[in-house]
């Protein structure tokens, strides 16, 4: 995480808190923000699709909470550390698409790192 913030010059808040209403309120565990926001969860006891589904939940809450932003894309990673998947929120079609790979480190750490560079990355 510190070496994708060195490159892209992003900022990494952790336990970032964000409240939307009574039905979307809580902390993201790492907000990577560039011009794109990313978004990493710890999936919860090794369940990545447990985290994917609180991902999901994160997406539109942020969604919501950065109204003025103006990216069409919020990214977002699940990991367990050393399993990770991704997805992304389409903003103005309102729906989530999740990649079906995982990437495991150490054996997908070039490509994992190729990710999180791209979706952090200035355009």
């Amino acid at each position: 995480m510190i070496e994708i913030a060195k490159i892209t010059d992003a900022r990494i808040n952790v336990e970032y808190p964000i409240e939307i209403n009574d039905r979307f309120s809580g902390s993201l565990d790492y907000l990577i923000r560039t011009q794109q926001e990313l978004i990493v969860v710890e999936a919860k006891k090794g369940d990545l699709d447990k985290g994917f589904n609180q991902l999901s939940a994160e997406l539109i809450a942020l969604d919501k909470y950065e109204e003025d932003n103006t990216e069409d894309i919020l990214y977002g990673a699940v990991t367990m550390g050393n399993v990770w998947g991704f997805g992304v929120l389409q903003r103005d079609k309102k729906y989530i698409i999740k990649d079906i790979n995982t990437y495991t480190i150490p054996r997908n750490t070039d490509e994992v790192f190729s990710i999180l560079v791209r979706n952090s990355d200035f355009r």
